[in-house]
């Protein structure tokens, strides 16, 4: 059956990079999306191994599922529970108007809108927030933004880093005026911890796409050197003798040059490899051709080995479908087994 491969070495040799760059910053892992595809309990486990001490999801199910293996965890796009939830897990406050879902014993990383316009307080509502909050007896653990065009060259960057700074000192005054204890700061993401070299001036950093070996900066930037860390596998259905000419799959958009072997995988865009329409010209890891278009559960390819590995890459076949690693990644299904190595 197909198989995803999660190489722990390059893991943390990724950490490593990271951690290099954040400095006295701490590392809170963004293990959303199932770990951006990767798998959200082996990864948990393995950056828990590497002395990651905070991470972030997408959902309050999947924070108390890794709440065991962190000090703290933040929900970005949940709620709380009204049964509660385990002490050590954060949720976003996205909105002003999610304040009434927040109730005594919950705890908030209150998310600012630096100018990205997605979700967020606005700055001037930050006072009111704050005083809502704490008089429901919610505690307020960190305040944050999200980077718009981290990963571009412009000032927009630092334009958000200014508005950021901004509401952090207008935080702290807060803070100290109503005696408070003081929240963690963060807003880099991957593409501002590898640019910059400030991350030290915050108290979280929150890479994502980083961590699993990918950046999406210029090479103006000089980003140091990542490991991709998940491959792709999938095994052999059958294998049979093509003649020169034949075409194959879909469409019979794959066609055999010269008598040749060709084997049928078990995987397909079902499974979340991308849909590969058999024009691109995509070759596997080792060099073999995808013939023909991507089925809902199998691909062709050349040659008759009874496992491949169809990616270990994301962003070569994401270039080929005009998308980004992400995409490739997070589109992976849950369901197929994933080994460490």
């Amino acid at each position: 059956m197909s198989l995803v491969k999660l190489n722990k070495a390059a893991l943390f040799h990724n950490i490593s990079v990271l951690q290099e760059r954040a400095g006295t910053a701490r590392i809170a892992a963004v293990l959303k999306d199932n770990a951006y595809g990767h798998g959200l309990a082996p990864i948990a486990a393995l950056c828990a191994e590497a002395g990651i001490r905070a991470a972030v999801v997408r959902t309050a199910k999947d924070a108390e599922a890794i709440a065991p293996l962190f000090g703290e965890v933040l929900a970005l796009a949940d709620l709380p529970s009204a049964a509660g939830n385990a002490p050590n897990v954060s949720f976003a406050l996205n909105d002003r108007g999610a304040i009434a879902h927040f109730g005594a014993g919950a705890a908030a990383h209150i998310k600012i809108d630096s100018g990205m316009h997605r979700n967020g307080i606005d700055i001037a509502d930050l006072e009111n927030a704050m005083a809502e909050l704490t008089d429901r007896g919610v505690a307020v653990r960190g305040v944050f933004s999200h980077l718009r065009a981290a990963d571009v060259l412009s000032s927009e960057f630092f334009w958000q880093e200014k508005n950021f700074a901004a509401a952090r000192k207008r935080v702290l005054s807060i803070c100290e005026r109503r005696n408070l204890p003081k929240p963690a700061f963060h807003l880099y993401n991957s593409a501002a911890l590898l640019r910059s070299r400030h991350a030290h001036e915050f108290d979280l950093v929150r890479p994502g796409i980083a961590l699993y070996g990918y950046s999406d900066l210029p090479a103006l930037f000089n980003p140091p050197p990542l490991k991709p860390v998940l491959s792709l596998w999938a095994d052999r259905i059958s294998r049979r003798a093509m003649k020169s000419g034949f075409r194959v799959g879909y469409g019979g958009v794959g066609r055999i040059d010269g008598d040749a072997a060709a084997s049928v995988y078990d995987i397909g865009y079902g499974d979340g490899f991308l849909r590969l329409n058999g024009t691109e010209g995509y070759r596997t890891p080792c060099g073999k051709r995808l013939l023909g278009r991507v089925s809902m559960d199998s691909v062709i390819v050349e040659g008759s080995e009874e496992q491949i590995c169809l990616m270990d890459n994301a962003e070569t076949i994401a270039a080929l479908r005009g998308t980004i690693s992400y995409e490739a990644l997070v589109r992976l299904d849950a369901g197929i087994r994933r080994v460490v190595v």
